[in-house]
């Protein structure tokens, strides 16, 4: 690779991504990998070794065709498509603050506009359903107090499945004023209550559990007695909401992951009369507006608002219509006259009087 492309990259991961810009490791394993099939693709694109690759080969056209090979050939979303280019822009960006001659270059990248995406709707679960999850769990199993505790916890705090899974006996407080702390995006610290029932539960856990080091210090551990990963968070769940639609039938239409827990915690505790603001705090959002897309979401609350407005005044009963006046037009379809048949002449003043009769009965119930 040419040396100023490599020296860029290396100072853009070792020092410019965690210590300017603050990035968590797994915000800076994203970049690593978007940033890697730019130029993989860069490489086959213009048949060179990725050694051999130099800035200039990374144009504008070439980010733009990538961006279409994301889509087309390796089936990424949208979302997925625009957090790549998001990567490539920053790191553009930096390549303009270390070499101002290839600034115009780097604007050109910068320029490419994200994709408009459709907004889906999150998805949530329902006071019922949560209950039918938790339910599903048997705490006399070999790991059922583990799975019990986990899932209560992540519906507590609303955490992200990263933060449980990364959490350490020493965040852990579970005196008279029980509660957690977590370790959110950009190190942030926060912390949050437990209930009664959480602080039980993990007490109950912590004394029956079995770590494979005796200083490992990560609460929940898998069946091996090590840290357990993300991936086996969601495997626990997602037993427990197959289990669960046996008494909730509803959970057989949702999907249901670690990150549907954090939303339902968000939308439980907005439907409870929390300001967003406040729920906002709770969550570890950076920007107040990642949350109010659960106030967007939610049917109930939106149900109660309309409930305190007045509906006005309407009149539905059903409208007047003329006695009879279909049948008539049935009729009048059928006569003679409008068949095309020959028809018998009348004098001058038989037809006057055919007339009149006409307009006195062309709306029976009315002469």
């Amino acid at each position: 690779m040419n040396p100023f492309l490599a020296n860029s990259m290396k100072r853009f991961f070792s020092h410019y991504l965690p210590v300017q810009k603050g990035l968590a490791a797994n915000s800076i394993l994203a970049y690593r990998d978007a940033l890697r099939l730019l130029l993989c693709y860069a490489a086959d694109h213009r048949k060179k070794n990725v050694e051999e690759l130099i800035l200039e080969d990374l144009d504008e056209p070439l980010v733009l065709a990538f961006l279409d090979h994301l889509e087309t050939a390796r089936g990424c979303s949208v979302r997925t498509r625009n957090a790549r280019l998001a990567a490539i822009r920053v790191f553009f960006a930096f390549v303009a603050r270390q070499e101002p001659a290839l600034l115009p270059h780097c604007q050109r990248i910068r320029g490419i506009p994200l994709k408009r995406a459709e907004q889906k709707m999150l998805g949530y679960l329902e006071e019922q359903e949560i209950q039918a999850v938790l339910d599903a769990v048997d705490a006399a199993a070999r790991h059922g107090l583990r799975d019990k505790t986990l899932l209560l916890l992540l519906y507590n705090s609303g955490a992200r499945v990263s933060e449980i899974v990364n959490l350490k006996l020493t965040d852990l407080r579970l005196d008279d004023s029980p509660q957690v702390k977590l370790l959110g995006k950009g190190g942030k610290h926060r912390s949050c209550p437990l209930w009664p029932e959480t602080a039980e539960a993990l007490r109950a856990y912590l004394a029956q559990r079995v770590p494979r080091q005796p200083g490992e210090g990560q609460v929940f551990l898998n069946a091996a007695g090590l840290p357990l990963s993300r991936f086996g968070a969601r495997y626990i769940l997602r037993k427990y909401v197959a289990k669960g639609q046996h008494a909730c039938p509803s959970l057989a239409g949702k999907r249901v992951s670690p990150h549907t827990i954090r939303h339902t915690t968000a939308m439980h505790l907005l439907r409870s009369g929390n300001e967003v603001n406040m729920v906002s705090y709770w969550l570890g959002h950076a920007d107040i507006n990642t949350t109010h897309v659960y106030v967007e979401i939610d049917m109930e609350m939106k149900r109660q608002m309309l409930a305190k407005v007045a509906a006005p005044a309407v009149d539905t009963s059903v409208p007047w219509k003329i006695p009879g006046l279909l049948d008539w037009l049935s009729r009048l379809a059928k006569a003679p006259e409008l068949c095309g048949g020959p028809q018998p002449k009348k004098s001058r003043d038989q037809a006057s009087t055919a007339e009149k009769q006409a307009q006195l009965h062309i709306i029976p119930g009315l002469t």
